[in-house]
């Protein structure tokens, strides 16, 4: 399949929690229901196969999949997918500098803000933002992913 069509199938495949977190915001998630550890790596290699292939985070289609599946809630799914992202990064970055990429002194600066930011993100997210925030905020994360994937080169 053109790489082209494939974002833009994935970029309105996420339109779906968007809708669901925004308009249908205040469902009420009865009973959590407890994850196949089968469906589950199979969802697991199955992210890590997309977003290897289109360049995007696999938390951004991690956190969605969570929810609707019931297996987390809003606090579950932020600590997870926190932790999903920065093992990715970790994993990205090491991949970079096994292919000879040199850092410049701005990128260990990047690196160190957007390791802060995830630390503040996680915290505020897991202990402090009340599950609607979280809900909204993960809203526009799932936007501003799905407009790069239907809107830009990228």
């Amino acid at each position: 399949m053109d790489g082209d069509i494939y974002k833009k199938i994935l970029g309105i495949l996420l339109i779906v929690p968007i809708v669901r977190f925004l308009f249908f915001a205040n469902i009420k998630v009865g009973e959590l229901k407890k994850s196949n550890p089968y469906l589950s790596l199979l969802i697991g290699a199955a992210i890590g196969f997309l977003s290897g292939l289109i360049g995007i985070g696999g938390g951004i289609i991690l956190s969605p999949v969570l929810l609707l599946l019931k297996w987390t809630d809003m606090k579950q799914t932020a600590a997870i997918s926190a932790l999903f992202i920065f093992v990715n990064s970790l994993s990205g970055l090491a991949g970079q500098l096994t292919r000879g990429i040199n850092f410049s002194p701005d990128m260990y600066a990047y690196v160190g803000v957007a390791f802060v930011g995830g630390i503040c993100g996680a915290y505020y997210g897991s202990l402090k933002f009340q599950n609607n925030i979280l809900k909204y905020m993960l809203a526009v994360v799932l936007m501003v992913a799905a407009y790069k994937l239907l809107f830009t080169k990228a």
